[in-house]
């Protein structure tokens, strides 16, 4: 019997997961060939989630984990590499490479320790997109947010947003 694995994938420029079910230990390549339907896949990698390299084409797709919420995995699928990215804060910036898997939560958590921000003002900031009012959520990957061949992002790293309720 042959066990499938449920695989969400992430890629550029879409910022909603993609649900397949694949057999579990399939391969990297097989994989991209399955997502690809058919096209070229020269030039297109496969990361997991908050990793800065690549899986290798050989690698097998393996289930994770037992119970409820585990036994699935979230990859990125992506033409960048790498994910410059660039954080704004008190008119400082810094700028590192990751991952287009690398979530938000684990940017957001490099750029505080790099600004030296204590836990508790942490807590009341996101990250926003320059440029724009947009602040996604911190499962998001930032590969989803770049775009080939760029493969740049800006954020702002701002006072969360506090709606207080209405006295009328």
């Amino acid at each position: 019997m042959t066990t499938e694995i449920d695989i969400f994938i992430r890629r550029e420029g879409h910022p909603d997961p993609a649900h397949h079910k694949v057999e579990d230990g399939l391969t990297v390549q097989a994989l991209k060939l399955l997502l690809a339907g058919g096209a070229d896949v020269v030039g297109i990698l496969l990361f997991e989630e908050d990793a800065d390299e690549p899986l290798p084409d050989h690698h097998p797709i393996r289930r994770h984990g037992h119970g409820h919420g585990h036994g699935h995995k979230v990859l990125h699928h992506s033409r960048c590499r790498h994910v410059h990215v660039a954080v704004r804060y008190a008119g400082r910036p810094i700028e590192r490479a990751f991952g287009p898997g690398s979530t938000l939560a684990r940017i957001k958590d490099w750029a505080e320790r790099e600004f030296g921000i204590d836990a508790v003002d942490a807590a009341e900031l996101s990250l926003q997109l320059a440029g724009s009012t947009d602040r996604p959520d911190e499962a998001t990957h930032v590969g989803s947010l770049a775009n080939c061949p760029d493969c740049r992002v800006v954020f702002d790293l701002l006072p969360t947003v506090r709606v207080n309720g209405g006295g009328e």
